[in-house]
């Protein structure tokens, strides 16, 4: 007869229903605990300290644990602790009142079991039954401290993990862009190929279910025509992706046990099946399905707009539990928005109103595989297909660092981190190499590549502000012989690079102007414009003055690289000079050459081995468009390069 053993869960087993919360936590003292069931009692488990958001008490905790296998579970113990340094009126913050216990397959569990461990020691219960997946969830997020799961394995489950699929690099024609706006002037936009343009889907939607209406031209407020200016920005050659989000008010959703019900979103998806069939070049469609609002054109298959991202960051945790949206309920969403849930509605859904639409999944507020890994495991079980109910991976990633009152530094994103921090740290930007932009990728792209080698990449949102105050959290600080502004538009053009490396599609950085007064715009993002305020723009859509560096290198980036494909990585003599390769459509060869530093490190005379042909050296500069170009002596296939912590690149002529 088998004997029950401990079962050893790792972080790679959890799938985290919430999305908030180090699970991991919950089995991290696997060899301190002892043996509970055979009397062992091992060291007390710590106290971990549970979520900081004040709208915690909303919602029950949850998580599944993937065993990997199937198992007879035959014992689990729980370890409820207190802080015992706290006043006993304020101990509900830790410890549990109540967990319970789902066992069998996922969404629809065999086995429910339910107890109120007792506090300050382990409590166990006995069961019989064979799983894989174990489903743990607690009243108003709180939780014990430790919980040891005991049983054997009954057998394997054989999964298939594909080899990784080698990297396909396309062509850049749509990659350098930007986050922008309606009312933002055609000469700003021109500095990128690719636009993030969001609005609040209320400015151009009256929700009603299945009936839900657009007002495109003029938008409801009658302050924007979109008609106008998706047309205007095609015929620029600027690829434009909306952005359909909510600001304060987030997709209608209901906060009940069920609330990851596809039809829970019904009047979004219903928005977005109108929203593609107008701008999209899908000209089948029943013109009976189409819903305006009243004194609005009726029109189908514009043809202007091929991609669309539904909602910005709505696993936000700032905005409280009404418009936090948990990954199951964002695996939900998305399956709606994507084809009406597999066809649940007929007017409903990206895909339905074109099939070759692309469609984004909404961009998260940080870099995070869990909630990826969370997201396909709700599709596995509740999508008859099983599949993911988008065509992009899409994230934020902001590079900064916290200070402590200390000074003892840690890399951290500060999009994520630095929320109203009342502690006395201090946030500031780091470059994207001291940053490790590439390596945030590293579980993603190994993730895409083995299981979904066709979806796309997209980084929309990154970027510093020009403010130097140390209350700007994302600050690209002045140093060596460096502005700040001169700092921040290097900063970009190297993500940028680093970004086309790893084969990411698109990148945005945030964004076309500032909120405000550089001097005072203090905080976050409100001098990460490429534009400084006051802004005027003439008739003719030119904005007058206040561009700062940054505009004028990522227009020198854009006009370099759009017909390019990244073709490889040069190996350096110089452990500080980084060297990438691409080739444009001719096959000509570019290459861009930088410090990877940021203390003004400076590697003059680099001889750069290019092979046979004319080259032309090209440094980004001030009111330099397409940046300054300069005739470079080619001796035996070699340039000589002055090399800086600000790129520059060799042009074959």
């Amino acid at each position: 007869m088998n004997k029950p053993q401990k079962i050893r869960i790792t972080p790679d087993m959890l799938i985290n229903d919430f999305g908030v919360e180090k699970i991991e936590n919950y089995f991290c003292e696997f060899d301190n605990d002892g043996d509970p069931l055979y009397g062992e009692i091992g060291a007390e488990p710590q106290i971990h300290q549970r979520h900081d958001h004040w709208w915690i008490g909303e919602s029950d905790l949850c998580f599944t644990v993937d065993l990997g296998a199937v198992y007879q579970i035959t014992n689990m113990y729980f370890f409820n602790n207190y802080d015992a340094h706290k006043p006993e009126q304020d101990r509900h913050d830790y410890g549990v009142r109540k967990v319970k216990v789902k066992m069998g397959t996922p969404f629809s569990w065999e086995y429910d079991e339910e107890l109120a461990p007792e506090v300050r020691k382990w409590t166990g219960f006995e069961t019989k039954h064979e799983t894989q997946f174990i489903n743990f969830s607690f009243n108003n997020n709180q939780a014990p401290s430790e919980i040891i799961v005991y049983g054997y394995k009954v057998k394997d489950v054989i999964k298939d993990v594909p080899e990784r699929a080698p990297q396909v690099y396309k062509k850049l024609d749509k990659f350098v862009g930007m986050n922008a706006f309606v009312n933002d002037a055609d000469d700003i936009c021109r500095a990128v190929t690719y636009i993030r343009e969001y609005h609040p889907w209320t400015w151009t939607t009256v929700p009603n279910g299945e009936d839900t209406t657009l007002a495109m031209a003029p938008s409801l407020n009658k302050m924007w025509d979109f008609d106008e200016y998706y047309t205007r920005m095609k015929s620029h050659g600027i690829n434009v992706c909306p952005t359909l989000s909510t600001h304060s008010r987030r997709t209608p959703k209901d906060l009940s046990p069920n609330s990851w019900a596809p039809e829970n979103f019904l009047s979004y998806a219903c928005m977005l099946f109108q929203f593609v069939a107008r701008y999209g070049s899908n000209k089948d469609i029943d013109p009976s399905l189409i819903k305006v609002d009243e004194g609005q054109e009726v029109k189908i298959a514009m043809g202007v707009l091929d991609a669309v991202e539904p909602l910005n960051e709505p696993d936000g945790t700032w905005l409280g539990r009404e418009q936090y949206f948990t990954p199951f309920e964002m695996a939900s969403f998305l399956s709606m928005c994507y084809d009406g849930h597999e066809g649940l509605y007929k007017n409903c859904g990206v895909k339905q109103a074109d099939p070759n639409f692309l469609m984004s999944m909404s961009g998260g507020a940080g870099l995070s595989y869990a909630r990826l890994k969370a997201v396909e495991f709700w599709c596995k079980w509740n999508r008859k297909d099983g599949k993911l109910p988008f065509d992009v991976i899409n994230a934020h990633c902001y590079c900064g660092k916290k200070l402590d009152e200390k000074g003892v530094a840690e890399l951290v994103d500060v999009n994520l981190v630095d929320r109203g921090d009342q502690t006395g740290n201090i946030f500031v930007g780091v470059s994207p190499e001291e940053g490790n932009i590439t390596a945030n990728f590293d579980s993603i792209r190994d993730w895409r590549d083995r299981y979904y080698p066709n979806m796309e990449i997209w980084l929309t949102e990154f970027g510093w502000d020009t403010n130097q105050s140390y209350k700007t959290s994302t600050s690209s600080h002045a140093y060596a012989e460096y502005t700040g502004r001169q700092v921040q538009a290097m900063w970009l053009v190297r993500e940028y690079l680093l970004l086309s490396s790893i084969g990411v599609d698109r990148a945005a950085m945030y964004m076309s102007r500032d909120c405000g007064p550089e001097e005072t715009a203090v905080g976050k993002y409100g001098s990460s414009g490429l534009v400084r305020f006051p802004i005027e723009i003439t008739p003719n859509n030119v904005i007058q003055g206040n561009k700062k560096d940054s505009f004028y290198y990522i227009y020198t980036l854009k006009e370099t690289l759009k017909d390019c494909t990244f073709a490889g990585e040069v190996e350096s003599t110089n452990a500080n000079v980084r060297i990438f390769k691409y080739v444009d459509e001719a096959g000509k060869a570019k290459y861009a050459v930088w410090c990877v530093t940021s203390d003004g490190t400076k590697v003059p005379g680099y001889i750069l081995p290019v092979g046979e042909g004319d080259f032309s050296l090209v440094e980004f500069g001030f009111e330099k468009y397409k940046g300054k170009w300069t005739d470079m002596e080619n001796k035996n296939g070699k340039v000589v390069v002055n090399v800086s912590e600000c790129p520059v690149f060799v042009v074959e002529k």
